[in-house]
């Protein structure tokens, strides 16, 4: 293999790299919720975080990745005053910038892998060596999760904010936001070959970006138009499931062959789940709507119902 590097997106890189047999060592300043997408250790591994209270309430490092690691048998140590991220394996070492999480995957990052012995072993002594540790056991995790709960997010580069924008996310502001309900649709043989070429023109990176998928919208010109960063929020055809934004990701597309047909590209996240209509209503009322035209298409105009809405997926 030798030595490479890696940027600025090295994550793919990484995670490839320490997928190998023998325990791996890992020091990593700060984990997102998403660490182990990223991260991948097993039993019998070591890894050394940055999981202060400071960096808990900071959101910097997530008590969720945490209690993965733990119960997967790695053994998890937390140092305050560690801010390297390095990892070692039997044959390989990386070292680099790239925290484990979502944020650094868009910000701008750098790691070199190699396989050279002397760095391999001198990766692994600095890890072994780390001072001031902390084990993390259940006790820690309940003070982390309360920790967390009470502090906030601070936009830190390649830690808890976005760098590079996120086509996955919601937009920063959002133009127009839209209610409409699904309506059954096979698409022809046209579309399936419009989508098909579309989706691959707008396909994410591997890795984290597989939290978000795209959908093909299908609507006739003569409906309002569509632009990209619009948001629509769909309702099933018998008003009994509300599902969580999709963000149009696309210009129109026009459906060749057809009478007038367009379609956009949605995207939305993948592990966001309907709600019951009934449910949604009841948490809206709680926050102050208590008539939020569910079951009827509009434009949501509202600035404070639509983060009402919002709220109900904790966006």
């Amino acid at each position: 293999m030798g030595t490479s590097f890696h940027g600025p997106s090295p994550w793919p890189h990484i995670t490839r790299a320490i997928r190998t047999r023998g325990p791996r060592h890992a020091a990593i300043a700060h984990l997102g919720q998403d660490a182990p997408t990223l991260l991948p250790l097993r039993a019998g591994d070591v890894l050394v975080v940055n999981a202060s209270r400071a960096a808990v309430r900071a959101h910097a490092t997530s008590p969720v990745a945490l209690a993965y690691y733990v119960d997967a048998g790695v053994r998890v140590l937390s140092s305050p005053n560690l801010h390297a991220n390095v990892i070692a394996t039997d044959r390989r070492a990386v070292i680099g910038s790239a925290n484990a999480s979502h944020s650094s995957t868009l910000a701008e990052e750098a790691a070199v892998i190699t396989d050279d012995p002397e760095v391999v072993t001198a990766v692994r002594a600095f890890i072994d060596g780390i001072e001031e540790v902390t084990e993390v056991d259940q006790a820690f995790l309940d003070n982390a999760t309360a920790q967390w709960q009470i502090g906030r997010a601070v936009p830190l580069p390649g830690v808890t904010s976005r760098g590079r924008s996120d086509p996955g996310f919601l937009p920063a502001k959002i133009p127009r936001m839209f209610l409409r309900h699904t309506v059954d649709f096979t698409p022809g043989p046209t579309e399936q070959h419009t989508w098909a070429a579309q989706a691959r023109r707008h396909r994410g990176p591997a890795g984290p970006a597989a939290k978000y998928h795209l959908e093909w919208f299908h609507h006739d010109k003569s409906d309002t138009r569509l632009e990209r960063g619009d948001v629509l929020i769909f309702v099933t055809a018998d008003n009994e499931w509300i599902h969580p934004p999709a963000v149009v990701d696309s210009e129109a597309i026009a459906i060749l062959h057809t009478h007038g047909a367009i379609g956009h590209l949605l995207r939305s996240r993948a592990d966001l789940s309907p709600i019951p209509i009934p449910d949604a209503e009841q948490t809206l009322a709680d926050l102050g709507h208590p008539n939020p035209r569910l079951r009827a298409d509009h434009r949501i105009a509202s600035p404070s119902l639509r983060t009402a809405l919002l709220q109900l997926w904790n966006l």
